[in-house]
């Protein structure tokens, strides 16, 4: 620098110098970020996530003084969890999909009484503790294929994946109140001979919904309903259709009656009604004909014809003792008389996949769902049988029999079988039939809760349905909510 000229201002000269090393300090200035910025992300991880090996005293985990783990929980004490998946819904449906029951029901019975003796202490003074000590979350206690009765997460999971939708759960809930409004003083529903079949449907309805005798709003309904059964079953020395000989109705009677019982051991584990279940369901074993059907008064012989059973009958039969497998009693004779009524089943099977009322040539539309229905309940495969009763079913229904409340071909004892059939076989079946049937059953309620008479003309078991009130009432009612529970009551499973 020349002595003689003026010196620059020191801002001046710092200017210059920084342009002259402008690459330096760019380069410096990009190294300094990134240092910064890797230095924040250790700092971060340091601070909010845990080491992968540490000890109490903060040094490595070493096999010195580690105690065992402690031994997984029984099955018995093994609560399922489900996390539902998206999509989500809203409050209103989760406060109506939650069942009602809090815990399993809880007695202060210490001992399974005689069979002879009235088991009006199932309800005694009221509810007290479980022999046992054994009463933890229903889930508990319920096979796969029920699991999501046990409400919350499981059953709103279930509703999602299946297609259910708020309105329908909204009518089952209003039936279920309907049915408490109409129940009589003694714990039973319907009149005179048919009290059986009506309480029995009723607490099907109840138990579908994952309803027990503690449950806040429904319980009480649920306790008279089983006293009136064990202290009648046990008068009739078991027969659950209250007589004390089967006659035409009576085996439906006994059959429906069963089932519910079932249903309520394998859901409570309450033992008092072992006995009476067991016997009820010796009946069923019992009255299965060589062919593997049940009929009439369980007849095993019918002068005239082919076979002496029918397959509407056989239906009921075939549920009851599926639901007796459910129980894990192992009861005597059950498995066997499921394998029968299988082969008993294809017996009657017709050339275009539906099922005949007493033989393949004796074609019944309205039977095509309980052959389908009975036949996946045991063997849980969809079989050549099954899928072409499925197609029968969906063919026939699509041209000649609409899912039409007051269409003058609706059928609601049909469209029970059919609504569980195409759910246990799923795919482009249930995807239909639940466009179908959902909506329409739903939007068919009374505003009492109830089911109102239909138009159609009354055929066989399915007179009740133009019956204006009384059995009637009860019949449509059961039908239809044991038929909007279906996306959780029961799904298919392997046996």
């Amino acid at each position: 620098m020349d002595p003689s000229e003026p010196k620059k201002p020191l801002r001046a000269r710092i200017a210059e110098r920084l342009v002259a090393s402008r690459f330096f300090t760019f380069s410096a200035l990009i190294h300094m970020v990134i240092l910064f910025l890797v230095g924040s992300v250790v700092l971060f991880k340091h601070y909010t996530e845990a080491p992968d090996f540490t000890a109490p005293a903060g040094g490595l985990v070493t096999n010195e003084g580690l105690e065992e783990a402690p031994p997984e929980q029984p099955p018995e004490a093994t609560q399922r969890t489900f996390q539902p998946t998206a999509p989500q819904i809203d409050a209103s449906t989760l406060s109506v999909i939650s069942t009602t029951s809090l815990s399993m029901p809880a007695f202060h019975a210490t001992a399974v009484p005689s069979f002879n003796a009235p088991l009006a202490d199932l309800v005694n003074d009221g509810l007290a503790v479980m022999p046992r000590g054994a009463a933890r979350g229903m889930s508990g206690y319920l096979p796969a294929t029920m699991a999501a009765r046990a409400g919350g997460a499981a059953r709103t999971q279930a509703m999602i994946i299946n297609g259910g939708r708020w309105e329908s759960e909204d009518a089952v809930v209003r039936g279920l109140r309907w049915l408490v409004k109409v129940q009589k003083s003694d714990g039973s529903w319907g009149g005179g001979r048919e009290k059986g079949a009506m309480t029995g449907f009723a607490l099907l309805s109840f138990l579908g919904h994952g309803e027990t005798p503690v449950s806040p709003e429904f319980g009480a309904a649920i306790q008279k309903a089983l006293v009136w059964m064990a202290e009648n079953g046990a008068k009739f020395e078991g027969r659950l259709s209250m007589q004390m000989e089967f006659d035409k109705p009576g085996v439906y009677a006994h059959a429906i009656a069963t089932y519910a019982l079932g249903e309520y051991y394998t859901m409570t584990k309450d033992e008092r009604v072992v006995d009476l279940l067991t016997r009820a369901v010796g009946y069923i074993v019992d009255g299965q004909a060589p062919d593997g059907s049940w009929a009439y008064g369980y007849a095993k012989i019918r002068p005239g014809y082919e076979s002496p059973g029918d397959t509407s009958i056989s239906g009921w039969q075939i549920q009851a003792l599926k639901a007796a497998h459910l129980t894990g009693l192992n009861i005597p004779g059950v498995d066997q008389a499921l394998d029968n009524a299988m082969v008993d089943l294809k017996r009657v099977q017709c050339p275009n996949g539906g099922f005949g009322y007493k033989g393949p040539n004796d074609n019944r539309f309205s039977l095509t769902g309980v052959g389908v229905l009975c036949t996946y309940l045991w063997t849980q495969k969809k079989d050549k049988s099954v899928m072409d009763g499925i197609d029968c079913l969906m063919a026939g229904t699509e041209k000649e029999y609409p899912v039409l409340y007051q269409g003058e071909n609706a059928d609601l004892y049909a469209w029970y079988y059919d609504t569980q059939a195409c759910l246990m076989v799923g795919g482009e079946a249930w995807r239909k039939w639940n466009g179908m049937f959902q909506a329409e059953i739903a939007h068919a309620q009374a505003p009492d809760g109830s089911w109102p008479p239909m138009r159609s003309r009354p055929v066989a078991v399915g007179a009740y349905q133009t019956e204006p009130g009384g059995d009637g009432a009860l019949y449509r009612t059961n039908l239809c909510i044991l038929m909007l529970e279906v996306y959780y009551r029961y799904l298919p499973t392997v046996r």
